[in-house]
């Protein structure tokens, strides 16, 4: 079974199975569309729209050959290439299929064989958004100043904005 085989089958047990309607299954993805000199191709990805009607990833598939074995340096590479894809995508579900043989791994760091354990589209889209909201809370709590390492610029100008979106002025009601 040729790779695109490979790929309309996990799409067809993406849909059937997992329930994840078609809009949100897109198919070779350049992962340029993430990271902008990044290189490579994303089989099959799963999205989910968050609170601001962005598509976000929450599972990346990796399509094989159906005559490449799961196993050795071969597996190795593409286990490796899912990993850095996860870190660029931060989707937090990977899969590696060649069409009758899975590995699944997701962000609690649970690795499966067996399709049962896969979760379902409505599970991968609460858990995004418990993870969402995990995240804005982790946020709201921490406090910002310069060179604190939390990617914001805390340049603080005359119009007391540091860019770290908090409403009371946060880490610039203190300096100005």
């Amino acid at each position: 079974m040729s790779q695109q085989l490979v790929k309309e089958r996990v799409i067809k047990y993406l849909m059937e199975d997992l329930l994840v309607p078609q809009d949100m299954i897109d198919t070779d993805v350049p992962l340029a569309e993430f990271e902008d000199d990044a290189e490579g191709m994303l089989d099959v990805v799963v999205n989910v729209k968050d609170s601001e009607d962005y598509y976000a990833p929450v599972m990346i598939i990796r399509c094989m050959d159906e005559d490449v074995k799961l196993e050795g340096e071969t597996v190795q590479k593409q286990i490796d290439f899912l990993e850095d894809v996860d870190n660029i995508t931060m989707a937090g579900r990977l899969i590696l299929t060649n069409g009758n043989e899975m590995m699944y791994a997701d962000w609690t760091g649970e690795e499966y064989n067996t399709e049962a354990s896969l979760p379902t589209y409505d599970q991968m889209v609460k858990e995004f958004f418990e993870m969402e909201e995990k995240m804005k809370e982790l946020e709201a709590e921490h406090h910002h100043e310069e060179g604190c390492g939390c990617g914001h610029n805390h340049e603080h100008n005359e119009d007391h904005e540091c860019g770290c979106n908090h409403e009371d002025g946060g880490c610039c009601k203190d300096k100005h």
